[in-house]
């Protein structure tokens, strides 16, 4: 781990090995023990070459004696934390921020969203001092995404941002769990605390202070912030909808149009949940056609598709109201005709197109997964993917989907749980399972390949 001398000159470095200071702190250092140890490394501010271990031990026992010394370096540390190497894993306490401590000074014990940040600002729980540097307020409700932090936020590549795993979310969750627990609010006020957005960089700092405390236990640096909007989105976008929300839905839209976000507000849910569920209680109210689709249900949604856009397997700009057209003609919800189209009629097209028709990608998908070590959808980059010569013709949905019918195969095979199938299991399963091979599901493409060449492409 590198220091940083905080003093006159801020470019020279002090290597600490933190393996021959033996016990840390030495004992008899009087009132200033617990901050000497939380900010060991601050103590050397006036260092000015590289120390061997005793007189670093040495250095550091005359510094931490001194309260004035301690209590500068710490106000530096706030100023300007360390900015370590790539792979950078050291961590501060929480309060060493002096934003952090001009909160705790001001929370309001009446307040359920204080209580939490009051009770790990009083715990001290140390972070990553990366990301504590980039403690970026999020005061929007849009995800966080790492083109809009590297952008806006100079954020460096040694920050995670995005692809959370299973494992990552439910660590995430159960850390709120016990911050709750730890306090005594109810899952209710958390909830309802958890549904308000920041209204300055106050509020958006206190947030960020319980996104810390849903880090624990995290090996990557990750941004607060998005924590903290990871469980919000978890939390309100789970639970199904009830009766009385459903007719919430609809009187609303009816007397105050498609506000979905004044509509957020009022039933504590993301605004894309109520936008969807809406769309689906439209569809039960105009009783669509549900179920596979047929050969002719598939032309049809190929004619109107390109009716609409004669480029559509290139720039695909068909607008929502093209999509509510099809479905009328069909019968059937316009998310359920552009899942059609994406998962299954554009990829056939593409394949067609690249020459991939007959080609079974499968076993060469598993390999490459292995190799790699791709065990979650996160980890997998997609646009790379498919551009590779291996998948030629083939979509990232398209890919993603034939990813999920194999884990499904080898889960049921081994009767294990869905996130629990690593890419070895579906290799494993694939080298002892006999496939028979899918010869209706190749009719059925040729003869939507026949179509389309007859009556898209030749006119």
């Amino acid at each position: 781990m590198f220091v940083p001398a905080l003093s006159a000159n801020m470019r020279r470095w002090t290597r600490v090995s933190l393996t021959s200071l033996g016990q840390w702190p030495a004992p008899g250092l009087g009132q200033n023990v617990a901050a000497a140890q939380q900010l060991y490394y601050c103590s050397l501010v006036t260092a000015s070459h590289r120390l061997d271990s005793c007189s670093l031990v040495s250095s550091l026992s005359q510094r931490v004696k001194t309260a004035q010394i301690i209590s500068i370096a710490e106000a530096e540390v706030c100023k300007k934390l360390s900015t370590a190497p790539i792979h950078d894993v050291a961590r501060c306490p929480i309060m060493s921020c002096e934003e952090h401590r001009e909160i705790k000074d001001s929370l309001d014990k009446e307040n359920s969203l204080d209580l939490l940040v009051g009770h790990i600002l009083e715990t001290n729980i140390l972070v990553s001092s990366l990301a504590l540097q980039h403690n970026i307020v999020w005061l929007t409700a849009p995800r966080i995404t790492k083109t809009i932090l590297v952008r806006d936020h100079s954020l460096p590549a040694s920050i995670t941002v995005g692809r959370v795993t299973s494992a990552t979310d439910n660590l995430i969750l159960n850390n709120w769990q016990d911050l709750l627990a730890s306090v005594g609010v109810t899952q209710e006020m958390g909830k309802r605390e958890i549904q308000c957005l920041p209204t300055d960089r106050t509020d958006g700092i206190k947030r960020n202070i319980i996104g810390y405390f849903l880090l624990q236990g995290i090996p990557e640096v990750r941004l607060a912030a998005e924590s903290f909007q990871r469980l919000r989105m978890k939390i309100l976008a789970s639970g199904d909808f009830s009766e009385v929300e459903d007719r919430e839905i609809i009187e609303f839209v009816e007397k105050k149009g498609k506000k979905w976000s004044e509509l957020s507000g009022k039933m504590e849910r993301i605004p894309n949940m109520i936008l969807n569920r809406y769309t689906v209680l439209k569809s039960k109210e105009a009783l669509v056609t549900e179920g596979e689709y047929n050969l002719e249900d598939d032309c049809s949604i190929m004619s109107q598709v390109f009716k609409a856009d004669k480029d559509i397997l290139t720039d695909g700009n068909v607008s929502r109201t093209d999509w509510e057209e099809i479905g009328r003609l069909l019968n059937r919800s316009v998310k359920s005709v552009q899942r059609r189209w994406i998962q299954y009629l554009k990829p056939t097209l593409r394949r067609y197109h690249a020459g991939t028709l007959d080609t079974d990608v499968r076993e060469e998908l598993i390999n490459y997964l292995v190799e790699n070590k791709l065990n979650y959808p996160q980890d997998i980059d997609w646009d790379k993917l498919v551009k590779l010569p291996d998948f030629a013709g083939h979509t990232s949905t398209s890919l993603s989907l034939l990813r999920h019918n194999l884990i499904t195969s080898a889960y049921r095979k081994y009767s294990m749980k869905y996130d629990q199938v690593t890419a070895d299991v579906i290799q494993h399963w694939w080298h002892n399972t006999k496939r028979l091979k899918p010869k209706k599901k190749r009719e059925y493409a040729e003869a939507l390949v026949e179509y389309y060449i007859s009556e898209i492409e030749m006119k």
